[in-house]
């Protein structure tokens, strides 16, 4: 895992080469704490920092031969079978085996590719450079073009010196709808996040850029089979995927939060390191402490086990330093959790976890998927759902769950995506211009919608950055390719019955984990925000309220009235909060980069 940036300029200038790779090797310092280097070929510079984990020697970056160059950021866990013959390699790395690929082969070699990868790569005899996105989205790639450059990298703070730092207010809407925006729209007009399985391709003579797909995108069948036979099935495919995750040439451990996503692969891991160690996130107040649950899978199978316990003082502690890990809009707030965690097993000697990421959206984990399916049955209701939902607003409150199953059942509200840190009719009333959500018909559309856009642009971007701010890798056995066709083909009854969700996936978990660990109620990596935006954080809330950048794109009195809420005990509005709160900081530290 490493970090990479790039600068392309049309009339080159040594100064301004010279500034940008001084940025881009300090803002990626931390992706890469083992090796820095740059490289310029032509009018095209070329920075790369490395956290070495396989083939420390050979795999030195920028990398170049006869027929190109590139940096690269990820790992591909096939790269061995990728090798090709009568080919001399003079490394053992997985860079060098892409690099050749693509000299041999082009843009088809991705498809064979199982890994993660974000990556720049200049063909020196075509004169384009592409910089390219694995098909989930798991590792990051943004490019900024102007008349005279083109700035291209792992994360932003490298290309903040020639964006005009404008605020699109269409991304300001999606972050509030989704938790972050979608790719490849980012918080600033001017710069475009590679979307998942694109590449943007640079044509160094005419100075022209277009973004392509380079993921062939296939329909998966629903295949009917037994129970029996689909377990057996999933086994294999997960424990193919964790022994694929496991290759390195340094220790692996595993982030275990004691739910039954993390927990499945820390018990399919353990069937291959013995000694495996995994790290937990644990709290004195026992309503979010997991750690007695991930306790229990460690005992089971003996493992090593780290619980770092953690409270408002924590959160208060990192506030100051956040932008400078969350370096993008992204509003998870277990991604805090995620990078203590992450740097208390960075300190205890690993670059490599196993996490989780993955299993929810792939096989039906929220609670959004079965209301969602309720509300649909509701449309019997017809004509009535609008006034029912009117009474029910005004009796509860707008976030009443009846309130949500009787807008959808009108047709008013859709399904937005499992993330609603605000619920479709609050953006409207909160911020001028939203406009309506993206509605889905079927149980697979709306996990096909939640692939597409909170897996990438929330999930996966909020572990990357909160693991590699540690310096640290992390690698998700749930997001292949193997395990989305699989789950694609399941029968929805296999994905959702009633409100038990990821009936399949919590069917194998009973064989690997406790009873209690798969029986319970989902938590995952969570904490109590909502009691201390009313304690230690009250001032944060207050202090940004009075002074936001944010205000020329709210409703008057808007967010106001939802921190008076919230702070008055009348609701629960701490996710919101959380959104606006980590936003300005993170867009303020942004705008600063010069």
């Amino acid at each position: 895992m490493c970090g990479f940036a790039g600068l392309a300029q049309r009339a080159p200038s040594e100064d301004v080469s010279e500034r940008f790779c001084a940025l881009a090797l300090k803002s990626l310092e931390r992706r890469g704490p083992d090796d820095a280097r740059t490289l310029r070929r032509g009018a095209v510079d070329f920075v790369h920092t490395r956290l070495s984990i396989i083939d420390a020697e050979g795999g030195l970056q920028p990398m170049e031969d006869e027929a190109g160059v590139i940096v690269f950021n990820g790992e591909i866990y096939n790269y061995e079978d990728l090798r090709q013959p009568n080919t001399v390699y003079a490394s053992r790395s997985d860079t060098e085996v892409l690099l050749k690929g693509l000299n041999t082969q082009g843009l088809a070699f991705l498809e064979r590719v199982d890994g993660m990868f974000g990556f720049a790569y200049l063909n020196k005899a075509q004169q384009k450079l592409y910089v390219a996105r694995d098909r989930f989205g798991i590792k990051p790639a943004y490019v900024l073009k102007t008349a005279d450059v083109c700035a291209f990298g792992s994360t932003m703070p490298a290309l903040m010196p020639f964006s005009g730092k404008r605020v699109d207010g269409q991304a300001l809407v999606e972050y509030y709808s989704s938790r972050a925006p979608h790719a490849p729209r980012t918080i600033f007009e001017d710069i475009r996040e590679v979307p998942p399985g694109c590449m943007a391709v640079l044509d160094l003579r005419s100075f022209t850029l277009e973004m392509k797909r380079w993921a062939e995108i296939r329909p998966v069948p629903v295949t009917r089979r037994s129970e029996a036979d689909l377990l057996a099935e999933l086994d294999e495919i997960l424990h193919a995927s964790v022994k694929a995750h496991l290759v390195s040439d340094v220790p692996v451990a595993s982030l275990l939060s004691g739910g039954i996503d993390s927990g499945l692969i820390t018990a399919i891991a353990a069937q291959y390191v013995p000694d495996l160690a995994c790290f937990s996130a644990g709290f004195q107040d026992r309503r979010f402490d997991e750690s007695p649950y991930s306790q229990a899978v460690a005992r089971r199978y003996g493992l090593r086990h780290y619980v770092k316990f953690m409270n408002e003082e924590t959160v208060f502690g990192l506030l100051d330093t956040w932008p400078s890990v969350m370096d993008d809009a992204n509003a998870e707030p277990a991604s805090v959790l995620k990078y203590v965690v992450a740097q208390f097993a960075r300190d205890s000697g690993f670059k490599v976890v196993l996490a989780g990421e993955g299993a929810d959206e792939f096989f039906g984990g929220y609670n959004q998927y079965w209301r969602f399916r309720l509300a649909k049955r509701l449309s019997v209701l017809g004509a009535y759902a609008p006034g029912l939902a009117g009474l029910a607003e005004r009796a509860a409150g707008p976030r009443s769950r009846i309130v949500h199953f009787l807008r959808q059942a009108s047709g008013r509200q859709g399904f937005p995506g499992a993330s609603m840190p605000f619920e479709p009719h609050l953006v409207a009333q909160t911020f001028r211009g939203a406009s309506g959500d993206a509605g889905v018909e079927t149980l697979k559309e709306a996990l096909a919608l939640d692939q597409r856009r909170r897996l990438p642009d929330d999930m996966l971007t909020a572990a990357d950055r909160a693991t590699m701010h540690a310096s640290i890798e992390a690698r998700v056995p749930y997001v292949t390719r193997s395990v989305a066709d699989f789950a694609a083909s399941l029968d929805d009854d296999m994905l959702l019955r009633g409100r038990k969700q990821k009936v399949l996936l919590r069917q194998l978990a009973l064989k690997y984990l406790p009873a209690e660990c798969v029986e319970r109620r989902k938590v995952g990596f969570d904490m109590p925000l909502g009691r201390w935006f009313r304690g230690r954080l009250k001032d944060v809330v207050y202090d940004t309220l009075a002074n936001t950048w944010q205000r020329d794109f709210l409703r008057p009195g808007a967010m106001e009235r939802i921190v008076d809420l919230h702070m008055s005990g009348r609701a629960d509005y701490a996710d919101k909060i959380w959104a606006f709160v980590v936003l300005d900081r993170n867009v303020r530290a942004l705008r600063a980069v010069a």
